[in-house]
């Protein structure tokens, strides 16, 4: 006869446990103690095993049929439902303990390790306060497309479309990640590339060679901080990377030598560099060493030691004297690499390694640094003068405005 909750509800306890039976193995535990238990007898490869549905009443007889009827299918099916269970609750536990934020926290700390430091607090930065707040606390392999599309909308609505699309990316990573670690089993972030709008390409910002006068005549004019300015002198001198530059150690200098060697962790390819150092250069890092000589940092963040000046420092003294949108610290670069190349003096391949394009190829990239060492610090010096004459010509500018 099928057990019925009115018989399930009727049953009393008695001296010792019994059972009432529900068919095909299912039966109620009556404790004792009045509580009653959910158990399914079965056998599986030979042995019998015992399977828990719940306590009633929280479970009712047909919930308790239900689990039974699943449960046989199971078995029928080749499964061992204990095992199934276990391996359930298992995932459970897996889900609540792989959060989004948690899985992508531990790809930042095996990213890092290769990362520069200040790569590595940027990209942390970015999942802070645009992804964490949203999907941070959710198990990673719950979050799908259109939840995470919910997340990179605002960001795009507000006209960031490159930061857009590097959380995208990122984000895309983590689940990659994830799936290695086997706490996901797709990558939710990769499909949203079709339905975000991409950035613009384009260039960093960069003035003619020929507009360089006027340039300097601006920033000659302008009353800034001596650190500054001799941090936008040696940007000048040296077309290094503007984070190359503010995170540059005197431990990096060598006067003696007349080189600036930087590291292949601070370095954009992992690779070091080396920057010979004209005339000019070790005049600015001389003015430098009287403000700065006692700090390891040659460009110390005001009210510490121990960061680096902002890298939009410079980039606020360009728009500051009338050049926003139309150079960028980057520029320097590209009005070195244009000026070098059109004058004829150099190969090219020497500006490139100076440009810290690295070669690929190992063996060839440390032939082409041996084979050009002479010809940039030949290229550097002419570079430095070439500046001195952009200078001049500013100062010839601003003296006949003066005597109109």
């Amino acid at each position: 006869m099928a057990l019925t909750d009115l018989a399930a509800k009727n049953a009393k306890p008695r001296e010792k446990d019994y059972k009432l039976a529900a068919e095909k193995g299912l039966h109620l535990l009556v404790k004792a103690n009045g509580a009653k238990y959910w158990r399914m007898k079965y056998r599986f490869a030979g042995k019998e095993k015992s399977l828990a549905f719940g306590v009633y009443p929280e479970v009712r007889v047909k919930e308790a049929i239900e689990k039974r009827d699943i449960a046989r299918k199971q078995i029928r099916d080749g499964h061992d439902p204990a095992l199934n269970k276990k391996k359930a609750k298992l995932q459970r536990h897996v889900d609540a303990t792989n959060s989004f934020e948690s899985v992508a926290r531990e790809w930042l700390t095996m990213k890092s390790k290769t990362w520069a430091p200040i790569h590595s607090e940027k990209v942390e930065r970015s999942l802070v306060l645009d992804v964490f707040p949203f999907v941070g606390s959710i198990p990673i392999n719950q979050i799908d497309s259109v939840l995470l599309r919910t997340v990179l909308e605002p960001v795009q609505k507000r006209g960031a479309l490159d930061i857009a699309s590097r959380l995208r990316q990122r984000c895309s990573s983590v689940f990659k990640f994830g799936m290695v670690l086997g706490a996901c089993d797709r990558d939710p972030a990769e499909p949203l590339k079709i339905v975000m709008t991409p950035p613009t390409k384009g260039h960093f910002a960069a003035l003619e060679a020929k507009e360089m006068p006027a340039f300097l005549k601006a920033v000659n004019t302008y009353n800034f901080q001596a650190q500054t300015r001799l941090a936008m002198r040696l940007l000048m001198l040296t077309f290094v990377r503007t984070t190359e530059l503010i995170n540059a150690r005197w431990d990096e200098i060598d006067l003696e030598e007349e080189i600036w060697n930087i590291p292949a962790e601070r370095m954009k390819e992992k690779r070091a560099h080396f920057v010979p150092l004209s005339k000019q250069s070790l005049q600015c890092l001389e003015e430098l060493q009287a403000l700065t000589g006692r700090c390891d940092l040659l460009f110390p963040k005001r009210g510490t030691a121990r960061e680096p000046m902002s890298n939009s420092t410079i980039l606020r003294v360009i728009e500051r004297v009338g050049y926003k949108g139309r150079m960028t610290g980057h520029g320097f670069r590209s009005v070195a690499s244009s000026v070098l190349n059109e004058s004829g003096k150099f190969d090219f391949d020497a500006i490139e390694r100076q440009l810290s394009h690295e070669d690929r190829n190992d063996i060839r990239a440390a032939y082409n640094r041996a084979k050009y060492i002479d010809e940039r610090r030949r290229m550097m010096q002419w570079w430095a003068d070439k500046i001195d004459t952009f200078t001049t010509a500013s100062k010839v500018v601003r003296l006949q405005t003066l005597t109109r």
